[in-house]
């Protein structure tokens, strides 16, 4: 194996993705009427219990050496996925894309650590839960209002070709017609493309010394391509890759980013229209959030939130009639003679 951290985070999102991004691209010719007899895979199989094979053989080839759990749970990994392949029902899918998305985590970190940029500290859970000061507020309701953002521009980039919008609709294009099985991929999703399409590239191309709009172009063209099946509507995904490269580049944390994009797919299913009405005010609460967080936003933005804010305080303020005499304390002539020596000792 290559000893480039690049290289190796290209193969990661080839094992990880690949099949998905061969899919999503089938998908998107269909979508346009282009002839793709010939794409595919040779035979039909499950294309998240191939990824999972394939990062399980991976970790243990890397866990080889080792004695005890580690060995033993990237054998199951792949041989789960080597069980699932042949079974393509929706159930069998979702059990191999919520192993995956352990195995992808398990993986992307331990690149991620041997390339001297460890993605969180400890454990997954615990970098989840951890420290939620001011930046992981922020960062949480950015991300949050990323999605948000992504789906009111839908309806206007859906205008540009053919695309799908609609939930029924895009559950035709996966394939995932029962409600509940597709919460559960939804609600995995956070974990499952947050790690390995933000955090794994921008962690390696950090350590590569690469200029911040390459990174930000890399993670945009990232998530544009597992939402291909989408068509147009996928390019609305610049949108939350966007706002999560900004706060992960601004706190190093990924925890906080997994959690915005969990509850936007939480809110978007459950919610509602009380739901919708909170994602449509999610900007709000952005702003809000960033006007009180020392890092994820620069200080000339909370300044002129802040600002703003205060203003718009003071329009409410009440002011006093005219005639009305200001109170003592508030006189001049009051101020200066509070500030004058009270005796003369004070006066020497």
């Amino acid at each position: 194996m290559t000893k480039s951290p690049l290289l190796r985070g290209a193969a990661v999102l080839a094992v990880l993705f690949g099949p998905s991004f061969a899919t999503a691209l089938i998908a998107f010719a269909e979508l346009v009427g282009a002839d793709n007899d010939w794409l595919g895979l040779p035979a039909q199989v499950n294309v998240s219990a191939v990824s999972l094979t394939a990062a399980g053989i991976w970790l243990l080839l890397r866990a080889r050496r080792r004695y005890g759990g580690a060995v033993w749970c990237a054998a199951a990994l792949a041989v789960a996925g080597a069980v699932l392949l042949p079974f393509l029902g929706q159930a069998a899918d979702t059990a191999a894309t919520v192993l995956l998305t352990g195995a992808g985590a398990w993986l992307c970190s331990s690149i991620a650590r041997d390339a001297g940029m460890p993605l969180w500290r400890g454990r997954l859970p615990s970098e989840i839960a951890r420290r939620w000061d001011a930046d992981a507020v922020a960062a949480c309701a950015v991300v949050l209002a990323g999605h948000s953002t992504a789906m009111i521009l839908d309806t206007w980039v859906a205008r540009l070709g053919p695309a799908v919008t609609d939930q029924a609709a895009q559950a035709d294009a996966t394939g995932l017609h029962y409600q509940a099985l597709f919460a559960v991929q939804a609600l995995s999703a956070g974990v499952r493309e947050e790690i390995p399409l933000l955090a794994l590239p921008a962690a390696l191309m950090l350590v590569a010394r690469r200029p911040a709009w390459q990174i930000l172009l890399t993670v945009c063209v990232l998530r544009v391509l597992p939402h291909a099946y989408l068509g147009t509507s996928a390019l609305s995904s610049v949108a939350f890759a966007a706002a999560a490269w900004w706060m992960y580049r601004a706190t190093r944390r990924v925890g906080p980013i997994i959690v915005g994009h969990t509850l936007f797919n939480a809110i978007a299913i459950f919610g509602g229209p009380v739901g919708y009405a909170a994602l449509l005010s999610a900007s709000v609460w952005a702003c809000v959030a960033l006007a009180n967080a020392p890092n994820a936003a620069p200080r000339y933005f909370r300044r002129w939130i802040r600002g703003s804010r205060d203003a718009s305080q003071e329009a409410l303020r009440p002011r006093p009639a005219a005639g009305t005499p200001r109170s003592p304390a508030s006189s001049p002539t009051s101020r200066a003679a509070l500030s004058q020596p009270r005796n003369g000792h004070e006066q020497q």
